[in-house]
């Protein structure tokens, strides 16, 4: 973030520990090369953002500013203010999709990672073993035995990614990886990133 940027049952494939990990860097990298535009993979690949999308009524449960600085070429540090709009309860559903395709046209994706969890079993679960310890270091986000979550802000200061140790984890090919917050068939907030990896020419 020397730039800034302000914008205002469970199903497992896979080793779903490691995935889980690999799932939630790659897509916090990618969210960095968006905003850096200069950003590879690591040094044998390139990266192209093909697809880099909000979904769901996010305004009607959230606000969002973020602000981004790059360090490095592969490292970033983030902060956000996010402000959370109505109470979330169990009868919310946390879905994290990774997929990944062949670079030919027309090859089918891969799910490599599928998780499903209602809301209050992702804080117990997911949020718990993945995030919480790291962000709690760096934020005011809930602890993992709240749920539901009341109206609440959230801000996070100076939380350094580097994404170099992550990097030789995506391969040549297409990605899709997809983080949803949803409610019956209703997407509430959620962000859809399809990438192309390929060797450098």
């Amino acid at each position: 973030m020397g730039s800034s940027l302000h914008k205002s049952g469970p199903r497992s494939h896979g080793n779903s520990k490691v995935m889980g990990i690999t799932f939630w860097r790659v897509t916090l990298s990618l969210v960095c090369m968006v905003l850096g535009h200069e950003v590879t993979a690591n040094m044998n690949f390139d990266v192209h953002i093909d697809k880099l999308e909000r979904v769901g009524d996010t305004g009607e449960y959230f606000t969002y500013n973020y602000t981004y600085d790059k360090i490095s070429d592969m490292k970033f540090s983030m902060g956000a203010h996010i402000q959370q709009l109505k109470e979330l309860d169990d009868t919310y559903t946390v879905k994290a999709l990774m997929a990944r395709a062949e670079l030919a046209d027309g090859s089918e994706y891969e799910v490599m990672m599928d998780i499903q969890k209602t809301l209050c079993d992702w804080m117990r679960t997911v949020y718990k073993t993945y995030f919480y310890e790291e962000l709690a270091q760096v934020s005011n986000f809930p602890h993992y035995d709240t749920c539901p979550l009341p109206v609440a802000e959230y801000v996070v200061e100076n939380y350094v990614l580097d994404t170099e140790p992550y990097s030789e984890m995506m391969s040549e090919g297409r990605w899709k990886m997809e983080m949803m917050l949803v409610k019956g068939d209703q997407v509430c907030s959620g962000i859809v990133i399809l990438t192309t990896v390929k060797p450098k020419a």
